[in-house]
């Protein structure tokens, strides 16, 4: 729910915002989103003004993809924690793939299922000197994990809990 009315919001258009440069996350994201509002508020579309996210991953596509959708970062409901402790499957990095979505007085924690983000992506990802070879292939990586989470339910992407 926007200002007045309600918007419908789908990942293209999140996709628009944010370009392409994490687009695996952003399709993550958009899906946590997903998960956490129909955990959170069934019956009724959340209002932006009453969510607020913890995220504890810092990344762009991470931000772009809750803004797009809440206007958090905007609003100041937004904060990166990468203490969480869930998901953290980039041992040497501090990274949690977890999220904490807060709408009124409920919490959804959310975390990233192991599998979701393949082990080439994380080898990629964080190579220090990628070739351009591996740019490409990190480039169609990150399209093929997206396409590959939008094509699924959100609940089987995460574990989750509300409070």
């Amino acid at each position: 729910m926007a200002e007045e009315e309600p918007i419908e919001i789908g990942f293209p258009m999140v996709a628009a915002y944010h370009g392409q440069s994490a687009l695996a996350m952003a399709a993550i994201v958009f899906q946590a989103q997903r998960a956490a509002f129909a955990l959170l508020s069934p019956a009724a579309m959340p209002a932006r003004r009453d969510i607020s996210i913890v995220s504890g991953h810092p990344g762009p596509g991470v931000r772009d993809a809750f803004e797009a959708v809440t206007r958090a970062v905007t609003r100041g409901a937004y904060v990166v924690d990468r203490s969480l402790p869930g998901a953290r499957f980039a041992p040497g990095h501090d990274i949690s793939y977890s999220f904490r979505i807060t709408l009124g007085q409920r919490t959804a924690e959310l975390a990233l299922r192991p599998g979701v983000l393949p082990e080439r992506f994380f080898e990629l990802v964080f190579a220090k000197d990628r070739t351009a070879a591996q740019e490409r292939e990190l480039s169609a990586l990150k399209r093929s994990v997206a396409e590959d989470v939008l094509a699924k339910e959100p609940d089987t992407l995460f574990t989750m809990r509300a409070n």
